[in-house]
């Protein structure tokens, strides 16, 4: 088995110098390194990441924790993620870990057995015993599209988007509009639903028209065939729906376009539709999906990035809130 002397030996400086040069240490010249990284690929050398994590009590792993990955959602913060990590020189790799609603235990997990030397949380809010647990062991937490105080917070500004949304469906005519939220089986909305579903209703009241709660419909876990039972329901019941904001996002959207289309409901001559996030096939569905976009892709990129200057000591840890706003895209479904 070949070590890191072997390494130095064949370079000819020290296994300190190797280790340094491995890590891409601004101390060690390009010429050392290069001398290094040569002898390195010459005896087919890997670091013993096991044996290093013991000696320097870091893992070198960032933990990225969702309830799921299955949405779309989770899918494109990750795209962001894969995009830094391309575009970042540094040794840290990223590990998911899903809850399954076991938010506290998991993260507990995580902290305690040294799993990963950070976080970044998406849609979950951890409890504050949690975050506190988080800081004093030094490992910092950021929170994507939830709250948590004590840690660094990146959100969306949704009942923006979700004013802005409901008012177009009301600018365009409709009157009887219907509201998709999603986490039907928490006690509670979770901080995107529930700012979304805020945003609906001051519109509908701005504008003068009632709010109907029967117009509200729920679903679990943002899957096209959702949208699909979704749009079902909404014509057994009969409540001549003229629009939907669905802020459960696109997926579900598509799935309620699908659905409507089947039942040869015209889009958007009978009934108008408005999605969540502005996926890629947002503007690929006949009609394309008018869409409230919200950048996930850059917010994943740039939370990692900002993980690894917390982790390299480049950046203070300093828990504070960043809120990013979103933006209607107008298409044919409305």
């Amino acid at each position: 088995m070949v070590t890191i002397k072997d390494v130095a030996r064949l370079a000819g400086v020290s296994h300190t110098t190797v280790s340094l040069a491995l890590r891409n240490s601004p101390s060690i010249t390009e010429a050392t390194k290069k001398k290094v990284l040569a002898a390195a690929k010459q005896l087919n050398y890997h670091p013993n990441h096991l044996a290093r994590s013991l000696v320097s009590g870091k893992t070198y792993v960032i933990g990225v924790v969702a309830n799921f990955f299955s949405s779309t959602f989770e899918m494109e913060i990750l795209k962001g993620i894969e995009q830094s990590i391309r575009s970042t020189e540094t040794e840290y790799v990223i590990n998911l870990f899903a809850t399954l609603s076991k938010n506290d235990q998991v993260l507990t997990d995580i902290c305690l057995g040294k799993h990963a030397d950070g976080v970044i949380l998406l849609s979950i809010s951890p409890s504050p015993e949690v975050v506190r647990l988080y800081n004093e062991n030094k490992c910092p937490m950021i929170v994507i599209d939830e709250q948590a105080e004590g840690a660094i917070e990146i959100t969306m500004d949704n009942y923006h988007g979700a004013y802005m949304a409901t008012e177009h469906l009301i600018n365009s005519g409709r009157r009887n509009l219907a509201l998709v939220l999603g986490d039907s089986t928490r006690e509670e909305l979770g901080l995107s639903q529930k700012e979304r579903k805020d945003g609906f209703l001051q519109a509908l009241k701005d504008n003068g028209l009632r709010f109907n709660s029967r117009n509200v419909f729920y679903i679990e876990d943002y899957y096209f065939e959702e949208g699909q039972i979704v749009f079902k329901r909404m014509q057994r019941y009969g409540y001549d729906i003229d629009g939907i904001f669905c802020a459960a996002g696109d997926i579900v959207a598509s799935g309620i376009m699908q659905e409507a289309k089947t039942m040869h409901v015209k889009i958007p001559d009978d009934l108008s539709i408005i999605g969540y996030d502005d996926i890629f096939s947002s503007s690929l569905v006949d009609p394309p999906l008018t869409s409230v976009r919200q950048p996930l892709f850059q917010i994943g990129k740039n939370g990692y990035a900002r993980m690894v200057r917390l982790l390299e000591g480049t950046e203070e840890y300093k828990p504070n809130k960043f809120v990013y706003e979103p933006q209607l895209i107008v298409r044919s479904s409305v």
